[in-house]
């Protein structure tokens, strides 16, 4: 039976190893750099209206899809993106410092280590990138919005939801099955491919889908998603054995 006091113990001690690293306040900053082309696409879009006299309702109705892509998008975009470092802090550093197998003689099950050593990579990354998201599309109204339309544009309710639940959720059945690739392959180029693909692919869709008129839609993707990887972990978990994670940590 899992128990949620056991796999916080595991995904603590190495949320707090990765926060230790000066890399992680590199990332972090770096994250902030990758909201810009949202501000740009915003102010430009607008200033194209305003050069063509809209007016101010006309402008408002123009920032609001705006808005509620930055929403949808730009929290798994992140969240993807720092997911691959702490990937690299949690279960790839135990296998180089041969902490694993320790690790396995405890009392712990082996899928309270896989869930734990996921939680520990997918947290810290969402706390991260929803805090530079939401920060970011207030600094987009403060400062770009605001100043052509008025007002304060808020992000529907459709899209926080997805970013505050479909996305963390989505977030962390990627990290569980990369989690997995790292526990079972002796090659952490496997899993970090993974990763790679993943987001790549995320991200190509994400902008071949993103046009002003997109709202449900954005959140019915991610939804399918989710439950896709919810039917992968499930089989993931049937193969789950520890033989396989030693003979990785041995490879």
């Amino acid at each position: 039976m899992i128990t949620m006091d056991k796999i916080w113990i595991i995904a603590k001690k190495d949320i707090k190893e990765a926060f230790q690293s000066k890399l992680t306040y590199l990332y972090i900053a770096i994250l902030c750099l990758l909201t810009w082309p949202y501000f740009m696409v915003v102010k430009n879009s607008l200033d194209s209206l305003i050069r063509q006299g809209a007016s101010s309702t006309e402008l408002r109705h123009a920032a609001q899809p705006l808005v509620n892509i930055a929403t949808y998008t730009l929290p798994l975009t992140l969240a993807m993106l720092i997911c691959t470092f702490f990937a690299n802090t949690s279960i790839v550093m135990d296998k180089a410092k041969r902490t694993l197998e320790s690790l396995l003689a405890t009392p712990l099950s082996l899928r309270q280590i896989w869930l734990g050593k996921s939680l520990a990579v997918a947290l810290p990354s969402l706390l991260i990138s929803l805090s530079v998201s939401f920060i970011a599309i207030i600094v987009l109204n403060v400062v770009v919005i605001s100043p052509k339309v008025d007002t304060f544009i808020v992000p529907g309710t459709l899209s926080i939801v997805t970013s505050l639940i479909i996305t963390p959720l989505v977030t962390f059945f990627v990290v569980a099955i990369v989690s997995f690739l790292q526990l079972t392959t002796a090659n952490p180029r496997i899993a970090n491919l993974a990763f790679t693909v993943i987001f790549v692919g995320i991200y190509i869709y994400l902008q071949t889908i993103s046009k002003p008129t997109v709202t449900w839609y954005f959140a019915l993707i991610y939804l399918s998603a989710m439950l896709v990887l919810v039917g992968i972990m499930a089989l993931l978990d049937r193969i789950l054995t520890k033989e396989k994670v030693v003979l990785s940590s041995k490879g």
